[in-house]
């Protein structure tokens, strides 16, 4: 009997034991889904969290550049605008809404977005940021200089775009020109200085050799100035030579090169004069004329001059040129204005 109980008992029992083996996998795999949930909620809560990060961050970014006296703005290889900082749409007179998504030959005239366009290829086949100096009139028609950095960049995705950063030049452009006008520019009549009649000058006369043009090369001096400045003061001196500086603009053409090399000297550098040359004289005696019979100077004043022609086979430098022409000014002294 015992032997029959027990034979009962593992057939009663053993159905039971079947189904707790053919479970085990399926836990098993539940579980396995259980953890991949768990991984997947780690990894979403991961990226929520970068989002924020970047979403912040693009804040914190747009903010900054906003703020900045830069202009920023980015393009993706195909032209077209994806981001701009505030100032860009200021400086622009455009909207964020009616902009992005658009190529400058949608917002701009052709020309420009022409030339804008080709820079735009040169930097996408490129690796290294290039700097230009571009000349833009804003929405308010004034004139800058703006200095701009281009650079090529990808995505993570691979996509390839442009950015650009803008720095107003304008108040430095200024300044530097000026700083290289004082240096070429003679400050009382407006005239180029030595320097700067030096550098206009000696290209123009290499020019004209070149072509096979006759130039002159044209001395003048202010005959009694030290005088003046002994009767009435050096003011009065200032104001002659100012007068002297007004009278050869008006008797020389806008193409000539006219300077003040000296106190009461100057020199004009004119090309292209051809057979000409008695008319400079001519011009050149009714501004002594002119000069010598102003009463409100309550002087008596006078121009020398000393006029050297120059041919296209002479080989004679801008000094040489200028010291013959002292030479021949002092002949004039004695002579009268033809």
């Amino acid at each position: 009997m015992a032997m029959t109980r027990y034979t009962h008992d593992l057939e009663t029992e053993s159905p039971g034991l079947r189904l707790a083996g053919s479970a085990a996998p399926r836990v098993a795999a539940l579980e396995a889904e259980v953890e991949r949930l768990r991984l997947e909620l780690s990894a979403a809560s991961v990226r929520i969290a970068e989002s924020d990060v970047i979403r912040r961050d693009s804040l914190l970014l747009r903010a900054f550049m906003d703020q900045s006296d830069t202009i920023a703005w980015l393009k993706d290889e195909r032209g077209r605008l994806v981001w701009a900082n505030r100032n860009w749409f200021e400086r622009f007179g455009l909207h964020e809404v009616d902009t992005l998504d658009k190529t400058e030959f949608e917002l701009f005239g052709q020309a420009d977005a022409s030339r804008v366009r080709s820079r735009d290829l040169e930097i996408l086949g490129g690796h290294a940021p290039q700097r230009d100096l571009e000349i833009v009139e804003d929405a308010q028609g004034e004139v800058r200089s703006w200095l701009v950095t281009r650079f090529p960049f990808h995505d993570s995705l691979g996509s390839r775009y442009i950015g650009s950063i803008a720095h107003d030049d304008t108040e430095r452009m200024r300044q530097h020109e000026d700083i290289r006008r004082h240096a070429v520019i003679d400050t009382l009549t407006g005239l180029l200085n030595r320097r700067g009649f030096d550098t206009q000058a000696a290209p123009e006369l290499s020019r004209a050799r070149r072509r096979g043009a006759t130039c002159a090369l044209v001395r003048v001096e202010l005959d009694g100035l030290s005088g003046v400045r002994e009767r009435l003061g050096p003011v009065a001196g200032d104001a002659i030579v100012a007068l002297a500086g007004m009278l050869l603009r008006k008797v020389f053409r806008s193409t000539d090169i006219l300077a003040r090399i000296d106190h009461g000297a100057f020199a004009v550098f004119a090309p292209d004069t051809g057979d000409n040359v008695g008319a400079i004289r001519k011009r050149l005696a009714a501004a002594v004329a002119d000069l010598s019979t102003n009463a409100i100077l309550e002087a008596q004043l006078g121009l020398s001059v000393g006029l050297r022609p120059c041919p296209p086979s002479a080989t004679e430098s801008l000094e040489e040129l200028l010291a013959e022409a002292e030479t021949l000014m002092d002949r004039d002294e004695h002579a009268q204005p033809a």
